[in-house]
C-alpha cells in the first residue's frame, strides 16, 4: 500500500505542468483570442441590455465589430505575456497570428460566400467596399493595437513566475484511458432577452471553468501534464 506521504497521481508531475506545450506561438494566440471574444461577448451584450441595440438593422453586428477591433489590446496583452513566460522567441510572428487568427477565419468564409452572392448577382451580396473596409480594419486597428497590448503584455507580466523549477528531462506519460467524455450541444437559438442571455453566458462560464478544473486535475491525477 501507498504510504500518504509518498507523492503519486498528481504530485509527481509538479515539475513539469509548467513545461511549455509543443507549439507555444499558436496555443498563445489561441488563448489571445479566446480572451478578446469572451471580452467582446460581455461587453456587446451588456451595451445591448443598456441601449436596445437589436432595434436598429445590423447596429448589434457594427457595435459587435467596433467592440472587437477596439479590444484587440487584450488580444495582444494575453497572448504575448503568455507567449513571453513560456520562452518565446518569434514574438512579432506571434503577434501577427494572434491579430489576424480569427478574423482571417470569419473573413474568409464570409467572403468567400459573399463572392458566390455576387457572381449570382444576389441582391443580398455585400458590396466590395465594405469588404475593404474590413481588410483596412484589420490592418490599421486590429494590428496596431494588438502590437501595443504584446509590448505592454510582454513588459508587463512576460517574465515567468512559475511556483516551482521546471524538470530538464520531461517526464513519460504513462498509457491511460479516458475516464470520461464531457459533451455540449448547443441549439441555434436567437435570443430576445438580453438580460437572461447575459445569465446563460455567466453560467456557460462558470461550468466552463468548473468542467477545466475537473478535467485538468483527472490529467494531471494520471501523470500527463500537456
Amino acid at each position: 500500500e501507498r504510504d500518504l506521504g509518498d507523492e503519486y497521481g498528481w504530485k509527481q508531475v509538479h515539475g513539469d505542468v509548467f513545461r511549455p506545450p509543443s507549439f507555444p506561438l499558436i496555443f498563445a494566440s489561441l488563448i489571445g483570442s479566446g480572451y478578446q471574444i469572451a471580452t467582446v461577448a460581455v461587453l456587446c451584450i451588456s451595451m445591448t441590455i443598456l441601449g436596445e441595440l437589436y432595434t436598429e438593422r445590423a447596429l448589434l453586428l457594427s457595435t459587435a465589430m467596433f467592440l472587437y477591433a477596439t479590444t484587440s489590446v487584450v488580444n495582444g496583452y494575453v497572448g504575448g505575456s503568455l507567449y513571453a513566460r513560456m520562452g518565446g522567441k518569434l514574438w512579432i510572428k506571434q503577434l501577427v497570428t494572434g491579430a489576424f487568427l480569427i478574423p482571417i477565419i470569419i473573413c474568409g468564409v464570409a467572403f468567400l460566400i459573399n463572392f458566390i452572392s455576387i457572381y449570382y448577382r444576389s441582391s443580398r451580396s455585400i458590396p466590395f467596399t465594405v469588404m475593404l473596409s474590413v481588410t483596412a480594419i484589420c490592418l490599421f486597428i486590429i494590428l496596431p493595437l494588438t502590437a501595443v497590448g504584446t509590448v505592454l503584455g510582454r513588459n508587463i507580466s512576460g517574465h515567468p513566475n512559475h511556483p516551482c523549477r521546471i524538470n530538464a528531462v520531461p517526464r513519460p506519460i504513462p498509457e491511460k484511458k479516458w475516464y470520461f467524455i464531457f459533451t455540449s450541444f448547443w441549439a441555434y437559438k436567437i435570443y430576445y432577452v438580453y438580460g437572461f442571455m447575459l445569465l446563460v453566458f455567466l453560467i456557460l462560464a462558470v461550468v466552463t471553468v468548473c468542467v477545466t478544473i475537473v478535467a485538468t486535475y483527472f490529467m494531471l491525477n494520471a501523470e500527463d501534464y500537456r
